[in-house]
């Protein structure tokens, strides 16, 4: 049955008012896709409003590759979510036929005492995951495409590799609204407003009437929860796909994260993607060559003007960092686009049930190492939305950890 429409703040026009609705999903990047496929599952009636489209470039979901590993140097308690995200990117190619992991492994190496290879491995013994100790020695002879000082200490971890964001993101999707869910596209939220009985969802085009609503919103989760705008930073990314040297097979390498120390950008590079189109008749893709980055910017981006071009400085920058530590990847480039990393003062996620509501929970801040934790995320917030607990480990990402805002998870 169809709620009354209401009026607009005059007073004088009907807003056209929706079904009521289990849930309410806002966003279908990540975490939103991966949270409606869970509400699919469970049966619940469930929307997915997206502003723009599906992985579109503006955001954070897009960029042909992501990494996803499970010795995680952040933050040990992870790992558990980490298990959780990749056995459900499995089940999701199970379900929808598409391929959307790569197995090549995750390199880390840096200095004496990095943090994240003393972190990485750490992960690895505390949850038993297969995670290898490197000298320098035996970085230079396993992976010889970096340049290593003679003190250099590495970690791999063999079960770790690529997932293909925008096939993920698209697989949620298909299979949520296969199973009865609805996506709306261009359809922007202008407010969530909790009462006793629910959630009115403001929207350009009416309201909508949900039992509960999720947040996940990316850059733009500001603009609905404003009392995190103090917690979240949007900044500019730039990535960029680099043709290799000559006589180097690139096929044969791993994802990589290089601690330079904390005064400098880590820098991180992704394998190529052994299905990418490699000629224009297959409509050639840059995903066949490796891809790189500096973890890390200060250039704030308003989401809603969106991330400025790629300039030559920016590629310069990137190159030459790379000439110290990859000669072999400071050549030619292939291809760069933007991306966006929306931080929190920690660069760890905020998740949880806003701070005073008891139906309106929210995953934001991932910090530029998100994706490979979408899966978890969106279940973890299901099973709040849906049964007000999770058993899925969350808490630890609290806003509550911050002395201004909580959440209750």
């Amino acid at each position: 049955m169809r709620a009354r429409a209401g009026r607009d703040a005059s007073g004088a026009r009907p807003i056209p008012v929706s079904h009521n609705w289990d849930l309410v999903v806002i966003g279908a990047g990540a975490v939103g896709s991966a949270a409606l496929r869970a509400a699919s599952e469970s049966g619940a009636k469930a929307l997915c409003l997206e502003q723009h489209a599906p992985a579109h470039e503006r955001g954070s979901s897009h960029g042909l590759s992501r990494i996803f590993r499970h010795a995680y140097f952040e933050h040990p308690d992870y790992v558990p979510l980490l298990r959780h995200s990749t056995a459900r990117f499995e089940s999701l190619e199970r379900e929808s036929g598409v391929d959307l992991l790569h197995r090549c492994g995750m390199l880390v190496a840096g200095p004496p005492g990095s943090e994240v290879v003393a972190g990485s491995l750490e992960s690895g013994r505390r949850w038993n995951l297969a995670v290898e100790a490197l000298d320098a020695a035996t970085l230079r002879a396993r992976f010889p495409w970096f340049a290593y000082p003679d003190d250099a200490v590495g970690a791999f971890e063999a079960n770790a590799g690529i997932v293909r964001p925008e096939a993920a993101v698209h697989a949620a999707l298909g299979a949520a609204r296969s199973r009865g869910a609805e996506l709306r596209i261009g359809t922007r939220v202008r407010a969530i407003v909790e009462d006793a009985t629910g959630v009115w969802v403001e929207t350009d085009a009416g309201r909508e009437r949900a039992n509960a609503v999720i947040v996940a919103a990316g850059a733009w989760t500001s603009r609905l929860l404003p009392e995190l705008a103090h917690l979240l930073t949007v900044t500019r990314q730039v990535q960029a796909w680099v043709a290799a040297a000559s006589g180097i097979d690139a096929r044969a390498m791993p994802c990589w994260l290089v601690d330079r120390g904390r005064l400098e950008h880590a820098l991180y590079g992704l394998a190529p993607d052994p299905v990418a189109p490699m000629n224009v008749a297959e409509g050639s893709s840059p995903a066949h060559h490796p891809k790189v980055g500096l973890h890390g910017s200060s250039d704030l981006v308003d989401p809603d003007l969106g991330a400025a071009p790629v300039a030559d400085t920016d590629l310069e920058r990137l190159l030459r960092a790379y000439r110290v530590v990859a000669p072999a990847l400071a050549g030619r480039v292939v291809a760069a686009a933007t991306c966006l990393y929306t931080m929190s003062p920690d660069g760890q996620f905020l998740a949880g049930t806003r701070r005073g509501a008891r139906r309106i929970h929210f995953a934001a801040g991932l910090s530029g190492h998100g994706f490979k934790l979408a899966p978890a995320l969106g279940d973890a917030l299901v099973d709040l939305a849906i049964e007000g607990r999770t058993e899925l480990p969350i808490g630890f990402l609290s806003p509550a950890r911050f002395a201004e805002v909580g959440s209750r998870s």
